[in-house]
């Protein structure tokens, strides 16, 4: 487990920042909701979780605590899947299948690009802006060999982006917003107690299976299923959204470090300017996707944007989406990016590698006429 400190003599900060966390967190919170932000309880821990991080915070979210948090929000998700809807979004599968690839082929294009036009790895660019489950392309990263520090920066401007953005659209897009308590269902014990439990299947089915964003997928499927079927009643609690939604929004705001920063401070702006243009991209994409489908314009591109499952469901069920169509594709578009995303990200750096050698070398000399 990841521990909640860098070490103990690090505890008398820690506490501070916590508290610094928690007071202009609360702040950032109240400010968001009463400017009516949909995703004003995520974003308001992001940005001073951000803050602190890049003023070299000790504090750390434990991983069991991130993947419990994970877990609630897909059994936040589960709430809204009923099988009618579900069923009207697979009938639409063509469309799901077309767009979901179409996202992930978008975002291999702007992170070569992004490889072209700067100093960073192409391998290490398309890696960056692969989208759905950050942590885990973090990971295989790692594993193949590539600085995964810098995919983890794109990684992170990039989710950031997302919730910026979409935060920002979303409010322009909707008049009201219900908050968390469109997400609730009342808070018997029983009910709470059943939820967490759900909440804790993703991470131990993972250590057996190796199961794509385990800790939300799990959990949802479960949730789905049960609840369907008519045989359990989930409780979402205001104070358990609120502290799932905490602990998603402080792990990605910590993730910025002042080594993270100084790792890839160079390619700040370039990172940037492509995580806009790739969510400029997939927002027509998003537009063409609604008029097809005859869906609003939100529920499109959020269908379509390359953020993570988690954060996208926040911010969808507070916009008053569709939330089985967009889990719909950002499921699709997740399974595409475990079993596509790592060959296609080295089939195009193998060959633009090549593509360059051959261009470089020198001509060879012609034979002579007979």
């Amino acid at each position: 487990m990841r521990p909640v400190l860098r070490d103990f003599t690090d505890a008398p900060k820690a506490l501070r920042h916590l508290a610094l966390l928690l007071v202009f967190g609360a702040l950032a919170v109240g400010g968001l909701a009463w400017a009516k932000f949909p995703a004003a309880l995520l974003l308001g821990p992001v940005l001073v979780a951000t803050m602190l991080g890049l003023r070299g915070t000790p504090l750390r979210v434990p991983n069991s605590w991130h993947e419990i948090a994970q877990g609630v929000a897909g059994c936040m998700i589960a709430h809204y899947l009923t099988p009618e809807i579900l069923m009207r979004a697979v009938s639409l599968w063509p469309f799901v299948a077309l767009f979901a690839a179409m996202t992930l082929v978008l975002a291999c294009l702007v992170g070569l690009v992004l490889g072209l036009c700067t100093k960073v790895g192409k391998e290490e660019a398309i890696w960056g802006f692969l989208p759905g489950m950050a942590g885990a392309v973090i990971a295989m990263s790692s594993e193949r060999g590539l600085d995964s520090r810098i995919v983890a920066f794109i990684q992170i401007i990039r989710l950031m982006t997302v919730i910026l953005v979409m935060s920002i659209v979303s409010r322009l897009l909707i008049d009201d917003t219900s908050g968390i308590a469109a997400a609730t269902n009342g808070a018997a014990h029983y009910g709470v107690l059943l939820t967490l439990f759900l909440a804790t299947t993703g991470p131990l089915a993972a250590r057996y299976a190796p199961i794509p964003a385990a800790a939300t997928m799990v959990p949802l499927v479960l949730a789905s299923i049960l609840q369907g079927g008519g045989w359990v009643d989930l409780a979402l609690p205001p104070w358990l959204l609120i502290g799932a939604y905490f602990l998603l929004g402080t792990q990605v705001g910590l993730r910025f470090s002042p080594d993270t920063l100084r790792t890839a401070v160079k390619i700040f702006w370039p990172v940037a300017l492509f995580s806009f243009g790739l969510m400029g991209l997939c927002a027509v994409s998003g537009i063409i996707l609604a008029r097809i489908a005859g869906e609003t314009v939100l529920t499109g591109i959020l269908a379509t944007v390359p953020g993570s499952i988690e954060t996208i469901a926040i911010i969808a069920v507070n916009a008053n989406a569709n939330l089985s169509f967009i889990m719909t594709m950002q499921v699709v578009r997740l399974f595409a990016v475990v079993l596509a995303g790592p060959p296609l990200a080295r089939a195009l750096s193998l060959s633009i590698r090549q593509g360059l050698r051959r261009s470089n070398a020198p001509p060879q000399d012609s034979p002579p006429a007979e």
